[in-house]
């Protein structure tokens, strides 16, 4: 059997249903037999988009799709795309073709070692240039992308190998097997002692939750022993936002005045599948005040790189939150006051989202998303202020619903990440929520979801700056420079660019015409854009410590 055939046939195996490339010289002997396999294949425009794609469709649905790409240039447009997945352990099967293995190293056209290139952004990569192990070398890329903390894999492919031959049978393939980490009864029983000798104990769900299928069961815990739940920004819709025990997120960017306030007032942090990076702590010392901590991450490195907790667990977040639940029967934790202020905290803390004004403020059009589109509406959002906003101000009340380019912040991510998103879930509707300035960063892949009759919805929050670039001159350094867009109100018309390419689009300028311009994007069958003009200047509420956060 030809290599490529076998490779395309393993990937069936291993449940590919669907994959997102761009064809190329080198890759071709690959996508030969793509044409006559059971996968269906999505051209984008830009190879760093076919990742983003690939990963959105994880994203909004925890099966994996493989991205395919040519190589030189093609290759290396995919590595921002593996960063983007790789720190959000978003795991996606990235193919990328080579030029044979005797040009290797010489300098040939469009030669470059991918494999080398990737390796620090992606969980692990290979270069396969002996056709023997072309099969062994698919097999481990399931199970590494897979096990443990997820991850993205990069298998570059030289094309002779892709056109030899070699003995295989489909039917003696076997998917490798891979075990999680469980924690110790002994861990968790001294979890729980933590627990009960808590005044104040606190649960932050993090994005490691959303992975494991465990947001019900963690909120469950939550409910049984009545412990406040705080969000990170990667596990935004795992807690309803109405939910007694909802306490927002917590940080010093996407966080929310609850979270903050909560945390702060908390004595014991049950932390599980987070991180504790930058934008969720700030200030260490503050974030940590006399606090104890118990971490359980599935990855042992996690534990303790940014503070040591008085408890670490390795550990998958549903086996750790399973056991949990067992050890928390029949158990009362004494009465922690914050519970019952929870419900008004919420409403007295919220920040303001029903601005009248004209320009509009860019909360409103946070507060009217909120309004217009249903529970089951995909998000995706990736960087600058429009994120912060996004963050700080949009409801998700389920599960792999809010889908943001989390530890990357990568400008570009929004649009190919919802068209993924909605290929993985063709009943729902997906709305990247964006910039002016990232709109123009991979808005060719509008045209790519008007081909596909995929009707992405684009929601532009249009302040003619970069805007989180310009708060961050001003206030850190007292300047202004290069961060002006004016022509963005001007003779940028995003509505002849999102028809150029096939779609519905509308200009918003008054806040009354919001949700009518978003129930009329609902109702549209193809991709549709609403460029919603706001005023220049406004800023977002952040600050260096989560005590410190300062509002706009």
């Amino acid at each position: 059997m030809i290599v490529s055939e076998a490779i395309v046939k393993i990937l069936e195996m291993e449940g590919i249903t669907d994959a997102f490339g761009i064809p190329g010289a080198g890759i071709n002997g690959l996508y030969k037999f793509m044409a006559s396999s059971s996968i269906k294949h999505y051209t984008n425009r830009h190879e760093e988009c076919a990742v983003h794609a690939a990963g959105g469709y994880y994203r909004a649905s925890g099966r994996m799709a493989a991205a395919l790409c040519t190589s030189g240039p093609g290759a290396t447009n995919f590595v921002t795309g593996i960063y983007t997945c790789n720190i959000d352990s978003i795991p996606v099967i990235a193919i990328t073709g080579q030029a044979v293995t005797a040009q290797l190293g010489k300098d040939a056209f469009q030669c470059v070692d991918i494999a080398a290139i990737a390796a620090p952004v992606a969980k692990k990569t290979w270069c396969v240039t002996n056709k023997e192990d072309v099969v062994s070398v698919f097999q481990e890329a399931f199970k590494v992308a897979r096990e443990g903390k997820p991850g993205p894999v990069v298998i570059d492919l030289p094309l002779d190998v892709q056109n030899a031959e070699i003995d295989f049978d489909p039917a003696t393939y076997q998917s490798l097997p891979y075990d999680n980490p469980a924690p110790k009864a002994e861990e968790i029983n001294q979890a729980m002692e933590m627990l009960k000798a808590a005044k104040h104990p606190v649960i932050i769900m993090g994005g490691g939750v959303v992975e494991a299928g465990a947001c019900a069961d963690l909120v469950r815990f939550a409910e049984m022993l009545k412990i406040p739940v705080i969000t990170t920004y990667m596990a935004k819709g795992g807690i309803p936002t109405d939910h007694p025990l909802n306490a927002g997120h917590a940080g010093i960017q996407v966080g929310q005045p609850i979270g903050n306030k909560v945390l702060l007032s908390s004595d014991v942090v049950l932390g599980i599948g987070c991180r504790f990076t930058d934008r969720h702590t700030g200030n260490i010392a503050v974030y940590k005040g006399d606090r104890k901590f118990i971490h359980i991450n599935i990855e042992k490195s996690e534990i303790g790189k940014i503070f040591q907790p008085d408890l670490g667990i390795v550990a998958d977040a549903k086996k750790a939150i399973d056991m949990l639940l067992q050890a928390a029967q029949g158990v009362t934790l004494p009465e922690n006051d914050l519970v019952a202020q929870l419900p008004a905290m919420r409403k007295a803390l919220a920040r303001k989202v029903d601005q009248d004004c004209v320009p509009m403020h860019p909360h409103r059009v946070f507060g009217d998303l909120n309004k217009a589109f249903g529970p089951d509406t995909i998000f995706t959002t990736g960087c600058g202020i429009t994120q912060i906003w996004s963050g700080q101000l949009q409801n998700a009340e389920k599960p792999r619903q809010y889908l943001p380019s989390g530890g990357s912040g990568t400008l570009g991510y929004d649009i190919p990440a919802a068209f993924g998103a909605m290929v993985a879930n063709p009943g729902k509707r997906a709305v990247a929520v964006m910039g002016d300035f990232g709109f123009t960063f991979h808005v060719q892949e509008l045209a790519v979801a008007a081909k596909f009759n995929v009707p992405v919805i684009v929601v532009i929050v249009n302040n003619a700056y970069l805007g989180l670039i310009r708060q961050n001159q001003k206030g850190a350094y007292g300047y202004e420079y290069a961060v002006e867009m004016h022509e963005n109100h001007g003779f940028v018309d995003y509505v002849k660019v999102a028809e150029g390419f096939g779609c519905g689009a509308e200009r918003v300028f008054r806040p009354e015409d919001l949700i009518p311009a978003f129930e009329r994007a609902q109702k549209s069958l193809k991709p549709y854009v609403i460029d919603c003009v706001v005023m220049e200047g406004q800023n977002c509420s952040m600050g260096n410590a989560i005590d410190a956060v300062k509002e706009w």
